[in-house]
């Protein structure tokens, strides 16, 4: 039996490519940025940002375009080429790395890491999450912020579909979503069918409150924890599409 977890394999993320990094949400990153860095209250000229969890870089990309200094870390190679690509193509200089992000830790380096697009929660051992989290503390320099976005326990609670259907540039995807243990797992089956094939992927999230997700980093050593329901800055409250947590070292 294949000893692999389901984020490891790389054939499952290149088959979602076009489900998780589609034209539009490609076309709007400079607006998640640029939120960002206005919830933020802006960021220093010289800032060195770390996107952890890359993915094709499309963060990491228009970080660069501002001028800041980036890394980029993924685990899955064929990703990190198509971010390699873009960014030669724009004359950006991006260190990417390939990385599992438990694996990963610069101390001192970094101003700003960011965790975006519920790139979080993906392991079965809780204390290997709480390990990513140490490792984001000391990669950080004194005063440097930490930025997750996920999607919260209280928004899935809020939106939970059992079943959706949904069309990708070409694609039909149908999802079939389960919560399990207690509300501490989300597991989200999707067959893909395209050009008359039919591909099955399975991924498991973990599930954090707001409470929760504070309680661990503040137990880390994070302070100036603060909770937003979206980019602009709204509040975490029962309309909140997402959940974006911003902590400083």
């Amino acid at each position: 039996m294949e000893n692999v977890s389901w984020f490891e394999r790389e054939e499952d993320w290149v088959l979602k490519r076009s489900i998780i990094f589609s034209k539009k949400i490609v076309q709007f990153t400079f607006l998640e940025v640029d939120r960002l860095v206005k919830l933020l209250g802006g960021l220093d000229e010289h800032c060195r940002i770390l996107d952890l969890c890359c993915g094709i870089g499309r963060h990491s990309i228009e970080f660069a375009r501002k001028g800041f200094s980036v890394t980029g870390v993924d685990i899955t190679r064929p990703y990190l080429d198509i971010a390699g690509k873009n960014a030669s193509r724009e004359g950006l200089s991006i260190q990417f790395v390939h990385s599992d992000m438990r694996d990963f830790c610069r101390p001192d380096s970094f101003d700003l890491i960011a965790n975006l697009c519920t790139s979080f929660g993906y392991f079965e051992d809780i204390e290997d999450d709480i390990k990513v989290l140490k490792n984001v503390y000391s990669s950080l320099t004194e005063g440097g912020r930490f930025v997750i976005e996920i999607l919260g326990k209280e928004v899935i609670a809020a939106t939970f579909c059992k079943i959706q259907e949904m069309e990708y540039e070409g694609c039909k995807v149908i999802a079939h979503s389960r919560i399990l243990n207690e509300w501490s797992m989300l597991e989200c089956k999707r067959t893909i069918i395209k050009d008359g094939e039919e591909e099955e992927v399975i991924a498991y999230h973990r599930l954090y409150s707001a409470t929760e997700l504070k309680g661990h980093l503040t137990k880390i050593g994070f302070k100036n924890i603060s909770v937003y329901g979206n980019f602009a800055g709204a509040s975490y409250d029962n309309e909140a599409k997402s959940m974006i947590i911003v902590g400083q070292k």
